[in-house]
Formats: structure tokens, sequence, C-alpha cells
């Protein structure tokens, strides 16, 4: 099966920004900051008998409200500019042995059995090669048949994991 993929910055951010922060990690941390949020709101408008929150916990919600976001923004952002790979119209061949990409600059082959996982989310296609790289495939500019295809040739890889 043949295909045609770009992966805009915007698709690009929407697909690494859910990945980021449905990890449990990142879940914790944005609850931890919202009961922060919500005791410093409280403790203001004078609803509940709050201790004064010390300067520690507003440092504390600023790095996870603000500095942290902005440094995985950012860090998506250079990663996406800083490769030719990703910014590139990608030619995709989907065998039952294979993948095969070519993009402007680059040729690449990559026998199923090392693919490292495969994960089929919503609105994409994701082919890891180890646990932080992965082939990117959008389903919003294919068909309904060619989303089907694509699912059962995945569905027949056996991967490394």
């Amino acid at each position: 099966m043949k295909l045609k993929v770009k992966v805009s910055i915007r698709q690009y951010l929407k697909i690494l920004l859910s990945l980021a922060y449905t990890k449990p990690v990142m879940i914790f941390l944005i609850c931890f900051a919202l009961l922060m949020l919500l005791w410093i709101a409280f403790y203001h408008l004078e609803i509940f008998n709050l201790p004064k929150p010390l300067i520690y916990q507003y440092i504390t919600l600023l790095l996870i409200a603000v500095i942290q976001p902005t440094v995985i923004l950012s860090t998506i952002v250079r990663n996406y500019y800083s490769s030719n790979h990703l910014r590139e119209t990608l030619d995709m061949n989907l065998t039952d042995d294979m993948i095969k990409i070519r993009g402007e600059s680059f040729y690449m082959e990559i026998l199923w059995p090392k693919i490292y996982k495969i994960v089929e989310k919503k609105k994409w296609f994701l082919i890891y090669q180890n646990n932080l790289s992965a082939i990117i495939i959008p389903k919003k500019e294919l068909s309904t048949e060619q989303v089907r295809q694509i699912q059962q040739i995945l569905g027949s890889v056996e991967t490394i994991k």
C-alpha cells in the first residue's frame, strides 16, 4: 500500500502534546497543580479556613503550570524545525514484509519484526522504531479504505515487544 504523508508543525504539536500529557506522571502533576491553585484561590477568597500559602506553593504552581508546558512546547518546536525528516513529504510503501519510506533527503526500509511497537490512536498511526522515535501517519488525509488496509497490514505485524 502506497501513501504520501506530510506532518505539519500543528499536527506534530498535537500528537506530541497529547502523548506527553496522557502519561501518568503528567496527569499527577496537573492534578497537583490544580489542587495547589484551589488552595491559593480558596485562601484568598476566604472560602475555607486554610493556612496561608508560602512562596514555595506559588513557585511550584508557576513551575508546573507555566514553565513546564513552555519547555515542552519549545522542545517540540525546536525538534520539528531541526529535523529535515519531519518536515519532508514522505512516500511510504507498506508491504507485508516491511515499510519503505522515501523522503526528499533519505530512503529507509524497516522490516516489520524490527519495529518496536505499533500504536493506533483516534487520528494517528504511530509505528515506533524504538521507545522514543515513531513514524507518524495521520489518518486525516486517508480514505476509510486506506485506514482499513493499514489496520489490516499493521494488525498482522509481530513487533519486538
